[in-house]
């Protein structure tokens, strides 16, 4: 039975999946479920220096919305953990990869399931991009459970 579960979650349909299999779970084990959102300033610079050239107001204002945006997905996530012990954590990358950032905030809360969604990408673009899911299936020390769509 698991103790302590981790949800990493995101705006995407794989990630609504894998939030319904961490309810499941959570009810089933009765256990405390961490439904966790991090927030990735990175993707500011996806495409060359994009943060670079705003003003510094205008950068802040950028990872302030990405943050009340992470807000949302987890108070929206929180309603649905009606009867299970939940906790909402936002974290941030801080120019860190998200794997590394849920990884070690599972460590710190002495996780035993980290589950996630897997966003289906094949060939070039997971080599190009890498995926978040199997970065954390490879370097998590708790057991990973990484679903699709469905």
């Amino acid at each position: 039975m698991y103790k302590n579960i981790l949800v990493a979650i995101d705006d995407s349909e794989t990630s609504q999946c894998a939030l319904k299999e961490a309810l499941h779970i959570a009810r089933t084990s009765n256990a405390k479920l961490y439904i966790a959102h991090v927030t990735d300033e990175s993707l500011l610079n996806m495409h060359g220096h994009v943060f670079a050239h705003m003003a510094e107001q205008e950068a802040a204002g950028a990872v302030t919305t990405l943050a009340q945006a992470g807000q949302k997905l987890l108070v929206e996530a929180m309603l649905l953990a009606d009867g299970i012990e939940a906790e909402a954590l936002l974290l941030q990358a801080n120019n860190r990869r998200v794997s590394e950032t849920v990884v070690d905030k599972s460590k710190e809360l002495n996780v035993d399931l980290i589950i996630i969604g897997r966003h289906g990408r094949r060939g070039l673009a997971t080599f190009i991009l890498g995926s978040a899911a199997e970065q954390i299936a490879r370097i998590a020390d708790a057991s990973v459970l990484l679903v699709r769509k469905h």
